[in-house]
């Protein structure tokens, strides 16, 4: 039931992924069409900073939990690659209950900050005058989004390492070996496939 309800939620972050690379796209355009319009015709597009800088950190945040499930994040490996296969799979749960706790405590804040913003009806001080509920919750969702995967992959970690299947673990929670940075790009990485029906 967990490796299905993971296969879900990499499909929903895929598309998470996918529509915040459409924002930087769209938020790359307008600062251009800003950069040429104030050069050729002596004017500024209205918004066109604020906008994009909306888009970026939306799309930030979007992006968080297909970064989590394919393990695209930074991790400093030097040490860790030589240590046995026992330590490197109890390393591997500490980092990813790290992780959550650290984006727990993140997204608590982004949900104050979207709460506030809703009691006092706040507005961008700014001649576009955006009502910040709108990108601050985009925002928050995608740490929402993040979490639940968080979930996911926590407690499908903890299953591997209690019946012993580290193999599985670190393809949940461990490092990125060389042969699967390779495989990711190629385009040939699928998710972690585990042994067991959890």
């Amino acid at each position: 039931m967990l490796d299905r309800a993971t296969i879900l939620a990499e499909r929903i972050a895929r598309v998470a992924v996918w529509a915040g690379g459409a924002m930087l796209l769209f938020a790359a355009g307008l600062v251009t069409v800003d950069v040429l319009i104030r050069r050729i015709l002596g004017i500024t597009f209205t918004g066109a900073d604020e906008i994009s800088a909306y888009l970026f950190a939306i799309s930030t945040s979007w992006a968080f939990a297909f970064v989590l499930i394919h393990r695209s994040n930074v991790r400093i490996d030097a040490l860790y690659l030589i240590l046995p296969r026992v330590v490197r799979a109890l390393l591997d749960t500490l980092a990813l209950a790290a992780l959550g706790a650290f984006m727990a405590y993140l997204s608590w804040r982004a949900w104050i900050a979207v709460e506030t913003t809703v009691g006092m009806n706040a507005h961008s001080t700014t001649p576009l005058a955006i009502p910040l509920v709108v990108p601050q919750s985009l925002w928050f969702a995608g740490m929402a989004l993040f979490m639940i995967v968080w979930a996911l992959l926590m407690l499908r970690s903890l299953l591997a390492l209690v019946t012993g299947d580290l193999a599985t673990l670190g393809r949940i929670a461990g490092a990125q070996s060389l042969d699967e940075e390779v495989q990711e790009e190629l385009g040939q990485h699928d998710l972690p496939r585990t042994r067991t029906g959890a």
